[in-house]
């Protein structure tokens, strides 16, 4: 074939990048439609609060997984099952009738998704050799920015002008190519290999995070035996996972990393940092669009600024990190985004735009100082024979983060609406209810601050052994 006789492994690089991009073009898109899926299925903010949540609770509790099946089974195997199961996913979000038929196409989009994510490096890391390793991986982020950068913009004109199913509908093609390229550039597998499978543990994780959100989704309706019961579930599914992994000779998690003091910190701080952006992510749509009436294409415009200053500067803090170390770098990072997303609470209806802008600019410069100097940090403090698992739990940590930042934002706005007798949540999220949320996020990204300053400047050190 054609592809055979061009270098193999930059059609790998290609047919990866697909993938990467197909879903975080998503992702960055799917919140600025919430607004408008609330109107055309005619539902409230409890419900379509799911869409968001179903998706990264199943990436969240099959992210390891995928990884340990992609050993078991072969790299090709699982990456070709997540671009399949994306792929179909998208297409069953686009002809969606309900709400309830969307939540369930997101959680196929997640299985898919998290297929996509826990393989797509490991390809990449196998395909090109040891001095290119670094430029392909580069490149790779440059890819994720891409969709992140793209998605608003590109979503909201979708939106506007073709429906909140088109944003849908763009997997197709995308998935499609991504196909072909798996089916054509990427090395057939070997035979399965024996690796053990901790899929009670997989399972017990992912029931953990799904009814945690269970829980924070009924918070807004009042003390009732099912809210109880939901928290009874959470607490006793997390137990089950702690023992299970243990007393299991092949857990997804290694415990005794929690005993690493500058890889414990690293890592809690970065859990609340994505908790704190997935609220902010999550409100951000429904105070452009119902509180300031901006249209679809207008919001992607307006959340464009975060993606396009943390791209260009990012590259920056890394660099600043190795100078100078990762503890203030990180620090300063997180002290940025947190008082910016507390100052968006003190904005009224008749904003104007210079003063989101700059809001929105100095968010994506906090987190191009944190994200890299964080993540450095982390991998610094592991041994060499531990950075694959520290790499999967910082994943793990952002994906969580992100569910629960939308888990949260939406239980906030639902107790506020049941305080002033406006039913759960409504279907219009009030400016006060949205204020409330971006208000209480700054207590998470204090405690982020004080984890990210207590891991000490000995985190600046890698360790080598």
């Amino acid at each position: 074939m054609v592809l055979s006789s061009v270098n193999q492994r930059w059609w790998v690089m290609a047919n990866v990048s697909v993938g990467t991009y197909m879903a975080t073009l998503d992702a960055s898109a799917v919140n600025l439609s919430l607004p408008t899926i609330i109107q055309s299925l005619n539902t409230n903010l409890g419900a379509v609060a799911w869409v968001v949540m179903t998706y990264l609770a199943v990436i969240t509790g099959c992210l390891l997984l995928m990884g340990r099946m992609a050993d078991l089974f072969g790299q090709r195997r699982i990456y070709l099952f997540g671009l399949l199961t994306f792929t179909i996913g998208s297409a069953f979000c686009s002809f969606s009738p309900t709400i309830y038929f969307l939540i369930g196409a997101r959680v196929l989009q997640g299985f898919g998704a998290s297929a996509l994510m826990a393989i797509g490096p490991a390809v990449l890391t196998a395909t090109f050799r040891k001095e290119e390793r670094g430029q392909a991986l580069g490149i790779l982020a440059s890819v994720v920015s891409a969709g992140f950068l793209t998605g608003p913009i590109l979503g909201g004109f979708l939106v506007e002008h073709l429906g909140w199913r088109s944003i849908f509908y763009i997997n197709l093609p995308i998935g499609a190519i991504g196909i072909f390229l798996t089916l054509n550039v990427l090395p057939k597998d070997g035979p399965a290999r024996k690796v053990q499978m901790d899929l009670f543990g997989a399972l017990t994780l992912f029931l953990s995070v799904s009814f945690l959100l269970f829980f924070l989704n009924r918070v807004g309706q009042g003390s009732t035996p099912l809210l109880w019961g939901w928290l009874l579930i959470t607490l006793f599914c997390f137990g089950l996972f702690f023992a299970t992994e243990l007393r299991s000779s092949s857990p997804l998690v290694d415990f005794s990393l929690l005993r690493n003091r500058l890889f414990i910190s690293g890592l809690g701080a970065s859990f609340l940092s994505f908790w704190m952006s997935g609220a902010h992510t999550f409100v951000i749509p429904f105070f452009f669009q119902n509180i300031l009436g901006f249209s679809p294409s207008k919001v992607g415009m307006f959340i464009f600024p975060v993606a396009l200053t943390s791209m260009i500067f990012a590259p920056l803090g890394g660099r600043f990190s190795d100078r100078v170390g990762a503890r203030i770098p990180a620090t300063v990072g997180l002290i940025l985004t947190s008082l910016m997303i507390f100052s968006f609470s003190l904005l009224k209806e008749d904003v104007s735009h210079y003063h989101i802008i700059w809001r929105q600019v100095v968010i994506g410069i906090g987190i191009a100082l944190f994200n890299p100097a964080n993540n450095s940090a982390i991998m610094n403090s592991l041994s060499r024979d531990k950075v694959g698992l520290g790499a999967g739990l910082l994943s793990l940590s952002r994906n969580m983060g992100m569910a629960i930042g939308a888990a949260f934002a939406e239980m906030v706005i639902a107790l506020g609406a049941s305080a002033n007798s406006l039913g759960k949540g409504g279907e219009r999220p009030s400016l006060a209810n949205i204020q409330d949320v971006w208000r209480l996020v700054l207590i998470l990204g204090l405690t982020a601050v004080l984890l990210s300053w207590a891991r000490g400047s000995r985190s600046d050190s890698p360790r080598r052994n």
